[in-house]
């Protein structure tokens, strides 16, 4: 069993989890046991995925280049996070262009998958690494901003992995490890937003109505 496979079993158990355990609980209890779910699993993710990425970069190129790598993504991603958790409002704008300029960079790279192979053999996954990054922060702003962190980390988790794929224009591997968790914890928080609007529930809003 792969990486990835993993991964994405050990995300939807722990959604499954909460979803069973909260069953009995009204929508807007359940669609913030599911946000903190969602949130949860990308954080135990990030701490997972980021030591492995320090580590490969301390080791090659490793030394005050691999630090300088690794400084390079770490901390514009904690502080985004951190302006996720407490300017949600302005946050959001910035990290949809972010998002929406990282997946324009990555079919702009399909086009051009020797340069980008290149590009990878000198300076490891980027895209992959691209896709942590800015996925935790998503992942924050879903605590505030449910349904726009989930179609983000929705299109974290797919398009570029699916760009790559059709383009066959870099690893797949370590991509798709990447983009596997963001995808079911966007998916989480969209399930969590229509709950939270009492969409999901019709026949519990008719039945408290009557």
């Amino acid at each position: 069993m792969n990486v990835p496979i993993i991964l994405a079993l050990g995300a939807i158990v722990v959604v499954a989890v909460v979803m069973l355990l909260t069953r009995e609980k009204a929508p807007q209890q359940r669609a913030a046991a599911l946000q903190r779910a969602g949130a949860a699993v990308m954080a135990v993710f990030t701490v997972l995925g980021g030591t492995f990425i320090v580590g490969y970069a301390l080791q090659d190129p490793g030394g005050t280049t691999g630090l300088l790598i690794t400084a390079a993504w770490v901390v514009p991603m904690l502080i985004l996070a951190v302006a996720a958790w407490f300017w949600p409002a302005p946050t959001a704008p910035l990290l949809l262009a972010l998002t929406a300029s990282f997946i324009a960079a990555c079919v702009w790279l399909a086009f051009d998958p020797a340069a980008l192979r290149a590009f990878i053999s000198e300076n490891g996954p980027v895209i992959a690494v691209s896709v942590v990054a800015l996925s935790f922060p998503a992942a924050v702003l879903g605590l505030k901003r449910a349904a726009l962190a989930g179609w983000m980390l929705v299109a974290l988790g797919a398009l570029p992995l699916l760009i790559t794929v059709i383009g066959r224009s870099g690893p797949v591997a370590s991509l798709a490890a990447a983009s596997v968790v963001p995808l079911i914890a966007g998916i989480s928080y969209l399930v969590s937003a229509r709950m939270a609007s009492g969409r999901t529930s019709p026949g519990h809003g008719r039945a408290a109505a009557a």
